[in-house]
């Protein structure tokens, strides 16, 4: 049987959680390809999904963000805490995306319109306080589907233009979804990746949901199997139905009492890392694999943080402990956050399904070696501490000492190869900060260097940036001399202006040697130095 469901969508998530100004011409890119863009940038021209050179091409200044998907989901996560009052069961997919079924909610509140119209009210609230949204904006800057499915609800938030709330009727699903384009299908995590399957359905005629619909069930099953089944199913406006495995108890529910109770983040992901191994590995062994998880945290004051969380295709142990420390870091930036230490961890696979496997991506994916090297990693951390064992990840900030940092491993979703974000770098602008590329070595200890111009004399840079004369030569011990063949700068620093202690003034540039070599040098209190390298 469906369970009613209401779905969030916002937009322009990944604009407005980049800390981009709304009002400017801005995009934010994923492997080069455009996955957001402001409504100035739309009016340049600038479509999703073009790539990063085009879109330069059509607006030179447009403002490009890095997606950060770890950032992305972290902040939606805090974002949607104001909406824990309305329900528990908030469901998080992807960043800027959630879902909760209505069926208590609704009546409580006096039926969907109103169920939705305080939804809405709050996530604009969100939006204006948290991330700075203009109060007038940000009633625009979500969509709210309610309909007797989740695909159904999420296709009434998507196809919704005119205002910001769609409701369908209960028992209206079917009708609702006839017109739309099979495409529409592949918002739906379990068929996202099926494009032979709609392309087949496309050449035999078959162009919309409805016409899906009135396809012999039993041909399909024939032809298609249990993708076209599935996708039948979607498009009469029903979820697909949920594994018997989900009754079963004691396979699917893990805790850990915290003793002592902790204060940190990292112990508390230690714990829950262990239990989403056990978990995962109960699952395997039953032939099925978890799709939607319930994560549970308390404190030692009896506070409560609860979540549930559902992934595309299904979760693995390092992918829960994502969640929990997504939801550990919205919990402590919350207006609520805990009072006392941490006490317990809790992790209850709430959807079960067959596990099916699926195709490994061309460049891969988790392999059987990384998940041993990981165990092993593991094992050094039971013996010397958590923080014994860390990882480098790309960072954010002006110094070059800032492009690489070192985290614990817990802190990294326990995959060495990952690049994390973290937390209180997301948002920030840096103005100032090296521009792209960059540098591939940073120098661990910074070399004494001369750089002079072309009369001999050393190279001085004055407090606006002007040049005593034009680099000419760079002399080192390690390097030699050589003839500066190109340079660019200087990119002026001057943080910490008022403390006599902290404060740093620098001027920064790039240099390009004749024999191909090329550095980042930083002239500092009247003195040049060697800091990275790009070779």
């Amino acid at each position: 049987m469906n369970s009613r469901a209401l779905f969030l969508s916002i937009p322009r998530w990944q604009i407005i959680s980049s800390g981009v100004d709304l009002n400017q011409v801005a995009v934010v890119v994923d492997k080069n390809l455009v996955i957001d863009a402001t409504q100035r940038a739309i009016q340049c021209g600038i479509q999703l999904g073009i790539q990063r050179r085009e879109a330069q091409r059509l607006c030179p200044s447009v403002e490009i963000t890095e997606h950060d998907e770890e950032s992305s989901v972290a902040s939606f996560n805090a974002l949607v805490v104001v909406l824990e009052s309305i329900t528990p069961r908030i469901e998080i997919t992807v960043g800027g995306q959630c879902s909760f079924p209505t069926r208590g909610p609704s009546r409580y509140f006096g039926g969907d319109e109103l169920l939705a119209g305080l939804v809405g009210e709050r996530i604009a609230e969100a939006l204006s306080a948290t991330f700075g949204v203009d109060k007038n904006v940000a009633t625009s800057q979500f969509r709210i589907g309610v309909a007797d499915s989740y695909f159904a609800a999420l296709i009434a938030a998507s196809s919704n233009v005119e205002s910001s709330v769609h409701i369908v009727e209960t028992g209206g699903n079917a009708e609702f979804l006839a017109p739309f384009s099979l495409h529409l299908l592949r918002l739906d995590s379990a068929l996202a990746k099926s494009v032979e399957l709609i392309s087949v359905l496309q050449r035999l005629g078959i162009e919309t949901l409805g016409d899906l619909v009135a396809l012999p069930s039993e041909e399909l099953l024939a032809r298609f199997g249990k993708p076209g089944v599935l996708a039948q199913q979607l498009a009469q406006g029903v979820d697909f139905e949920k594994s018997s495995m989900e009754t079963v108890s004691g396979v699917l529910m893990e805790e850990h009492e915290i003793d002592p109770p902790a204060n940190r983040i990292d112990t508390v992901l230690f714990s829950a890392k262990s239990l989403a191994d056990q978990i995962c590995q109960d699952l395997y062994c039953t032939g099925t694999a978890c799709r939607q998880i319930l994560i549970e945290v308390e404190s030692e004051h009896g506070e409560l943080s609860s979540r549930f969380w559902r992934h595309e295709y299904r979760f693995t142990s390092a992918d829960i402990t994502d969640r929990v420390r997504w939801q550990l870091e919205g919990w402590y930036r919350s207006s609520a956050p805990p009072t006392g230490p941490l006490s317990l961890v809790r992790l209850v696979a709430e959807e079960v399904i067959r596990d099916d496997g699926y195709q490994l991506e061309f460049w891969g994916k988790q392999t059987s070696n990384d998940e041993q090297a990981i165990r092993s990693f593991t094992r050094v951390q039971e013996i010397l501490g958590i923080d014994s064992v860390t990882v480098a990840q790309h960072g954010k900030g002006r110094r070059s000492g800032d492009i690489e940092q070192r985290v614990p491993l817990s802190s990294a979703g326990f995959i060495p190869d990952r690049q994390i974000a973290l937390p209180e770098y997301t948002n920030a602008p840096w103005p100032g900060r090296l521009p792209a590329p960059l540098p591939v070595l940073v120098l661990g200890r910074a070399e004494l260097l001369q750089v002079i111009d072309l009369e001999g004399c050393e190279v001085r840079v004055n407090g606006r940036g002007l040049l005593s004369g034009e680099p000419a030569r760079l002399r080192s011990d390690s390097l030699g001399s050589h003839l500066i063949k190109a340079w660019s700068g200087p990119w002026l620093v001057d943080e910490r202006w008022w403390d006599p202690i902290g404060k740093d003034r620098r001027a920064r540039f790039q240099f390009l040697l004749e024999n191909g070599a090329g550095y980042l040098c930083v002239l500092r209190g009247g003195s040049w130095w060697l800091e990275a390298s790009y070779d």
